[in-house]
């Protein structure tokens, strides 16, 4: 279920969730009631960190950090990318 955009999502609690493949990064950004307030996709051109840093950035432009209440990853990058920033890694074939 996706949320009106006049709706104040800034406010909520969220939950985000990173695939990060060799072609690119998909970003979902959550509310704990499990709608979609938002939903990324990036090509990644070789530098998969530095799309995630960048999409990162602009996420916490937008929610407090205080706000976010869980990270997940996935994909080729993900254990990397978990490691690096903490959160929970899942094997892709798991989170099919």
């Amino acid at each position: 279920m996706y949320l009106d955009s006049s709706e104040d999502v800034h406010s909520r609690k969220v939950l985000l969730g990173f695939d990060i493949g060799s072609v690119s990064l998909n970003t979902i950004v959550m509310d704990t009631d499990h709608n979609i307030l938002e939903n990324h996709y990036e090509y990644i051109h070789g530098k998969p960190f530095h799309v995630l840093r960048e999409r990162f950035a602009t996420i916490l432009r937008k929610y407090e950090a205080g706000s976010i209440l869980g990270l997940a990853f996935t994909g080729n990058g993900g254990k990397l990318a978990c490691e690096l920033v903490g959160g929970t890694f899942v094997n892709e074939i798991i989170a099919q």
